[in-house]
């Protein structure tokens, strides 16, 4: 008994210094959002005029980002230190923590949010009607008129607001719970989005032990930068993805088909593209000898309720941000400009060339979602790689490309340890170099030309990777994707 006692002694000051080392690295992390927090008052989207403003935008975003990945190896060392564990889950609440209560200027999408909430709180739809129409004191908007009067500039804050709104049902439950929390502030989205991000980490956890690999990998996710950005210190949806993701994945590896519908669909209800994970679900359910039909009518029906208020709204005849958005926004995504203006020339500018590369693009991830179903995956981890697959894809396919969009792959690429797609949490910090661009009229220098540079070192990463372990995606399900 002595003998282990002093054995166990011995591991515990061998792990000293990559503990003490991942400390530092945490306070590195927390006082990068803090200072970030403390700055954002300043930073307004179009308060940016040159590139030297935006650069501490950049460089905080970016460079801890870089730290943490380079950190990576060492949390293998460490996964058996409870220390660790709780200096992980301490370290990402203040991460969080640091945000409460500080205004937003670099971005206004949560204005959206906040009164989508309030809409459907106060029992209305809010597909019905476009905010442009409340603000102009519609006749028909009568019944928003109390609502609006409270809402004040955050109604008058809202982007396209000619549009109906773009987000389907699950993310319209969470702005509505938002709202009660907390009327019509940044702060109850926070608090939602917070749950999402703690049952992001317990899902995480879960899988993680599920495949005998150091939990503390989770940290790859509950510490990434990015993700705190996007969900709290700009306040984006994607926050709300990660969980059900996970969730789907885990029940439909453990057999829980049924649950595992519903969360597709609940998933689905955040963002449209997790549909395509269906062929790959049904094909581990077939080859397992498990029933498809009632979880097949479960997805069905609970999708069915959270988009059809959405697609009646993008039939209506109103006009509608989902349509918008699937005909002609693009950002971020410079090898998608360079293909879209070469359709632009090639059809004289004929607006069909632009919705068939698009419809190109959308083929493109559906037969990839075919081909990822091929086979059905062997273990848990191999089911993590074709959903990193799928989802690394459609972002990099998509012609938008805004950095809290990484958020569709980043708990994948956690949870498999894909330390080149983990590389996009700091190099998409080069987005922000769009806004001064944008603001002297320049956009098109970014989304032409700079736009690459967050995706390039992904992909010579990747490349690299598939090189040196020399096996193509339908080999092993993307075993690609992992770091040699």
């Amino acid at each position: 008994m002595h003998t282990r006692a002093s054995s166990d002694g011995l591991a515990e000051t061998g792990m000293r210094g990559p503990v003490m080392a991942l400390g530092l690295v945490a306070a590195i992390l927390v006082a990068g959002q803090a200072l970030m927090a403390h700055l954002s008052p300043r930073w307004l989207q179009a308060g940016f005029t040159s590139v030297a403003e935006v650069l501490p935008v950049v460089a905080l975003l970016g460079m801890p980002g870089l730290i943490a990945l380079a950190a990576t190896p060492l949390l293998s060392r460490v996964s058996g230190v409870r220390a660790a564990l709780w200096l992980m889950l301490a370290t990402g609440l203040a991460m969080r923590l640091v945000w409460w209560g500080v205004p937003i200027g670099i971005d206004d999408d949560y204005f959206r949010y906040l009164w989508d909430g309030a809409v459907l709180a106060s029992g209305h739809n809010p597909y019905a009607i476009a905010p442009a129409a409340v603000m102009a004191g519609d006749t028909a908007t009568s019944h928003l008129a109390t609502l609006a009067a409270r809402a004040g500039p955050i109604l008058h804050g809202i982007n396209f607001p000619e549009l109906t709104t773009i987000y389907p049902g699950t993310a319209q439950i969470a702005f509505a719970l938002a709202y009660v929390v907390a009327p019509l502030s940044n702060d109850g989205l926070r608090v939602v989005f917070l749950g999402a991000d703690l049952a992001t980490l317990a899902l995480l956890v879960a899988t993680l032990r599920e495949m005998g690999r150091p939990v503390l990998l989770a940290s790859l996710y509950w510490l990434n930068p990015l993700v705190v950005w996007s969900g709290f210190g700009t306040i984006h949806s994607e926050a709300l993805l990660a969980p059900l993701l996970l969730g789907t994945l885990l029940c439909a590896w453990r057999g829980h088909d049924m649950l595992s519908a519903v969360l597709l669909a609940l998933a689905v209800g955040v963002k449209l593209w997790p549909v395509l994970m269906v062929p790959m679900l049904a094909r581990l359910a077939h080859a397992s000898g498990r029933r498809l039909l009632a979880p097949a009518a479960a997805f069905a029906f609970v999708s069915a309720l959270l988009l059809g208020p959405l697609a009646l709204s993008a039939l209506s005849g109103l006009r509608s941000g989902l349509v918008a958005y699937s005909d002609h926004w693009w950002t971020n995504n410079a090898p998608f400009s360079w293909i879209s203006y070469g359709v632009y020339r090639l059809s004289d500018g004929d607006p069909l060339g632009q919705r068939l590369l698009r419809a190109a693009v959308a083929f493109a991830v559906a037969t990839l979602a075919l081909l990822v179903a091929r086979k059905p995956p062997l273990d848990l981890r191999q089911l993590l790689l074709s959903a990193t697959t799928l989802a690394a894809t459609t972002f990099y396919l998509a012609p938008a490309q805004f950095p809290w969009y990484a958020l569709w792959f980043l708990p994948l690429a956690a949870a498999v340890e894909s330390r080149p797609l983990l590389l996009a949490s700091a190099s998409l910090a080069t987005y922000y170099l769009l806004l001064p661009l944008a603001n002297q009229g320049a956009g098109e220098v970014h989304n032409y030309g700079l736009a690459f540079l967050h995706a390039l070192p992904v992909w010579a990463w990747l490349a690299w990777t598939a090189r040196a372990t020399r096996e193509p995606i339908g080999a092993s399900s993307s075993s690609h994707l992992t770091a040699s």
